[in-house]
């Protein structure tokens, strides 16, 4: 029997059923849009069906012609085979999970892990070396399956990440134009897993646009300023503002270094503050390569750059 969505998790799917038409309007959307489905892969049955059906999709187009290479090598021959271990091993734990199916599971993750364990110094920290982004969504989905209760969520998401976020350099990082059939196979399995129509989810959606078209103009109190509040504290606007700032100078993201030494503020400040941003989908970054931080709003919305040694907090 289907489970019963709530009421807050139907508009959790919606959310992600509006997703392609955003993406077809602002060529970009921040990959921070998918956090919905922590919420939604809070039990952790549900979870591991749906990071089970990603690695399945994953798979099914690395077997179509256009997705194989035409000499396969040994590498790309023993990762075929780990994948075909882990979709059999996810298939036995959904249907009775149990110890000797997690050790093998178990066994399965370390190897993925180790066969892309190599990492490169950057700067600033060091990065690991993927080479089989395929390989990588099934190590995520592995570890939404052994994860503790309170962290399947987040490895859900991540494995939903790596299965939709795409990069060109006209678009950036995030949820791009082709991003859009992925997203559309995530918002299907949830769908699927409610028994939720393409009706059931549209009459809030149009409700909403009327609502929105019906609006009564900003009163002359509530300025640009004032809305832009709403979005972002005066602080993350400060850090905003540098990232703009700096990008436009330097013609690349500034180091957290950089930050740092401007607001005079701690290496884990700023870390978190860098963090918080991309999670508010307000930043971007490119996995895996330096100073690929930049601001995902418009210039326009962003407040002045205080001309101090820091703002005043």
């Amino acid at each position: 029997m289907k489970p019963s969505p709530s009421r807050d998790d139907v508009q959790r799917v919606r959310k992600l059923a509006g997703l392609p038409n955003e993406i077809r309007q602002s060529r970009f959307v921040a990959i921070t849009r998918l956090t919905v489905l922590k919420s939604l892969c809070r039990e952790p049955e549900v979870a591991h069906r749906f990071v089970a059906s990603l690695a399945r999709r994953t798979f099914e187009a690395m077997e179509q012609p256009k997705g194989r290479s035409a000499e396969p090598t040994a590498t790309s021959s023993s990762h075929r085979e780990m994948m075909v271990s882990a979709l059999e091993g996810m298939d036995a734990w959904l249907r009775s999970p149990g110890e000797k199916c997690r050790r093998t599971l178990t066994e399965l993750h370390s190897r993925m892990r180790d066969e892309q364990n190599e990492h490169r110094d950057i700067p600033y920290g060091a990065v690991r070396l993927i080479t089989d982004a395929n390989l990588l969504l099934f190590e995520y989905a592995l570890s939404c399956i052994l994860a503790h209760r309170q962290e399947v969520g987040t490895w859900a998401y991540q494995t939903a990440r790596q299965y939709a976020e795409r990069y060109t350099p006209s678009e950036g990082t995030g949820l791009i134009s082709s991003s859009i059939p992925f997203v559309r196979d995530i918002t299907d399995f949830w769908t699927a897993e409610y028994d939720l129509s393409p009706e059931s989810l549209a009459p809030k959606q149009k409700a909403a646009k009327a609502a929105a078209t019906e609006a009564p103009p900003a009163g002359p109190a509530e300025s640009s300023r004032d809305r832009r509040a709403a979005t972002f504290t005066a602080r993350q606007g400060q850090f905003l503002a540098f990232i703009h700032l700096y990008r436009k100078l330097h013609r690349r993201g500034p180091a957290e270094s950089d930050l740092r030494a401007f607001f005079r503020v701690t290496a884990p400040a700023v870390h978190g503050m860098v963090v918080k941003l991309e999670e508010l989908g307000l930043i971007t970054r490119e996995p895996g390569v330096a100073r690929s931080i930049r601001v995902a709003i418009p210039a326009e919305q962003l407040p002045e750059l205080e001309a101090t040694d820091g703002p005043p907090w």
